[in-house]
Protein backbone atom coordinates (compact mmCIF):
# COMPACT_ATOMS: atom_id res chain seq x y z
CA UNK A 1 0.00 0.00 0.00
CA UNK A 2 2.96 2.65 0.76
CA UNK A 3 3.99 1.88 -3.00
CA UNK A 4 1.19 3.15 -4.31
CA UNK A 5 0.72 6.18 -1.92
CA UNK A 6 4.49 6.92 -3.09
CA UNK A 7 3.20 6.68 -6.73
CA UNK A 8 0.74 8.76 -6.60
CA UNK A 9 2.50 11.69 -4.97
CA UNK A 10 4.91 12.29 -7.52
CA UNK A 11 4.12 14.12 -9.88
CA UNK A 12 5.05 14.93 -13.35
CA UNK A 13 6.52 19.12 -14.12
CA UNK A 14 4.76 21.19 -16.57
CA UNK A 15 1.57 22.65 -17.05
CA UNK A 16 -1.74 20.94 -18.09
CA UNK A 17 -3.77 21.87 -21.53
CA UNK A 18 -6.50 23.80 -19.29
CA UNK A 19 -3.89 26.09 -17.78
CA UNK A 20 -1.81 26.65 -20.77
CA UNK A 21 -5.55 27.54 -22.32
CA UNK A 22 -6.36 29.91 -19.63
CA UNK A 23 -3.29 31.64 -19.68
CA UNK A 24 -3.70 32.15 -23.64
CA UNK A 25 -7.70 33.90 -23.13
CA UNK A 26 -6.22 35.82 -20.17
CA UNK A 27 -3.61 37.38 -22.73
CA UNK A 28 -5.85 37.66 -25.72
CA UNK A 29 -8.09 39.77 -23.86
CA UNK A 30 -5.57 42.17 -22.40
CA UNK A 31 -4.05 42.45 -25.77
CA UNK A 32 -7.30 43.67 -26.89
CA UNK A 33 -7.46 45.92 -24.42
CA UNK A 34 -4.30 47.66 -24.39
CA UNK A 35 -4.64 47.72 -28.39
CA UNK A 36 -7.76 49.53 -28.04
CA UNK A 37 -6.36 52.53 -25.64
CA UNK A 38 -3.17 52.94 -27.10
CA UNK A 39 -4.68 52.91 -30.61
CA UNK A 40 -6.48 56.12 -28.74
CA UNK A 41 -10.14 54.57 -30.10
CA UNK A 42 -12.28 55.83 -26.99
CA UNK A 43 -15.60 55.48 -28.22
CA UNK A 44 -17.48 53.12 -30.96
CA UNK A 45 -17.37 54.73 -34.09
CA UNK A 46 -14.84 56.77 -33.63
CA UNK A 47 -11.66 57.14 -35.72
CA UNK A 48 -8.95 55.74 -34.12
CA UNK A 49 -5.26 57.79 -33.15
CA UNK A 50 -2.21 56.86 -32.60
CA UNK A 51 -0.64 57.95 -29.50
CA UNK A 52 1.90 60.32 -31.31
CA UNK A 53 -0.89 62.13 -33.18
CA UNK A 54 -2.31 62.73 -29.74
CA UNK A 55 1.11 63.69 -28.26
CA UNK A 56 0.58 66.89 -30.29
CA UNK A 57 -3.00 67.94 -28.76
CA UNK A 58 -1.52 69.68 -26.03
CA UNK A 59 0.62 71.61 -28.30
CA UNK A 60 -2.08 73.16 -30.25
CA UNK A 61 -4.70 73.76 -27.03
CA UNK A 62 -1.35 75.42 -25.69
CA UNK A 63 -0.80 77.26 -28.85
CA UNK A 64 -4.52 78.77 -28.99
CA UNK A 65 -4.88 79.71 -25.78
CA UNK A 66 -1.32 81.65 -26.48
CA UNK A 67 -2.56 83.37 -29.70
CA UNK A 68 -5.96 83.93 -27.98
CA UNK A 69 -4.24 85.81 -25.14
CA UNK A 70 -1.81 87.69 -27.33
CA UNK A 71 -4.64 89.10 -29.47
CA UNK A 72 -6.93 90.42 -26.29
CA UNK A 73 -3.49 92.04 -25.31
CA UNK A 74 -3.41 93.51 -28.54
CA UNK A 75 -6.97 94.45 -28.41
CA UNK A 76 -6.90 95.70 -25.24
CA UNK A 77 -3.35 98.47 -26.41
CA UNK A 78 -4.84 99.32 -29.65
CA UNK A 79 -6.76 102.41 -29.71
CA UNK A 80 -9.50 101.58 -31.87
CA UNK A 81 -9.78 98.43 -29.33
CA UNK A 82 -9.70 96.33 -32.77
CA UNK A 83 -7.35 93.10 -33.26
CA UNK A 84 -4.90 92.91 -35.63
CA UNK A 85 -5.90 92.30 -39.02
CA UNK A 86 -3.95 88.86 -39.19
CA UNK A 87 -2.35 86.74 -37.21
CA UNK A 88 1.68 87.28 -37.96
CA UNK A 89 1.34 91.17 -36.99
CA UNK A 90 0.83 89.75 -33.62
CA UNK A 91 4.53 90.72 -32.09
CA UNK A 92 6.93 88.26 -30.54
CA UNK A 93 5.34 85.53 -31.18
CA UNK A 94 7.17 82.25 -32.84
CA UNK A 95 6.05 81.09 -36.30
CA UNK A 96 5.42 78.12 -35.37
CA UNK A 97 2.51 79.58 -33.39
CA UNK A 98 0.81 80.16 -36.34
CA UNK A 99 -0.06 76.55 -37.22
CA UNK A 100 -1.22 73.38 -35.96
CA UNK A 101 1.63 71.35 -35.11
CA UNK A 102 0.60 68.20 -36.34
CA UNK A 103 -1.29 69.28 -39.81
CA UNK A 104 0.82 72.20 -40.29
CA UNK A 105 -1.76 73.82 -41.61
CA UNK A 106 -2.43 77.68 -40.37
CA UNK A 107 -4.74 78.63 -37.73
CA UNK A 108 -8.47 80.48 -39.08
CA UNK A 109 -8.82 83.66 -37.59
CA UNK A 110 -11.10 86.03 -37.90
CA UNK A 111 -10.16 89.54 -37.24
CA UNK A 112 -13.92 91.00 -36.26
CA UNK A 113 -14.11 88.74 -33.73
CA UNK A 114 -10.69 87.87 -32.62
CA UNK A 115 -11.29 83.94 -33.11
CA UNK A 116 -8.71 81.28 -33.19
CA UNK A 117 -9.90 78.44 -34.69
CA UNK A 118 -8.10 74.88 -35.48
CA UNK A 119 -8.90 73.37 -38.92
CA UNK A 120 -7.54 69.74 -37.99
CA UNK A 121 -10.17 67.36 -37.81
CA UNK A 122 -10.59 66.37 -33.87
CA UNK A 123 -9.09 69.77 -33.00
CA UNK A 124 -11.96 71.88 -33.62
CA UNK A 125 -13.26 71.67 -30.01
CA UNK A 126 -10.09 73.58 -28.76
Amino acid sequence: MEANTSERSVRQGGFSLIEILVVCVLLVALSAGMYSFMAGKSKPGEKARAPLERAHDPECINNLSQLRQALLMAQSSDENNKYPPKLTDLKGMPQSFFSCPESHEPYQYDPETGTVKCTRAGHEKY
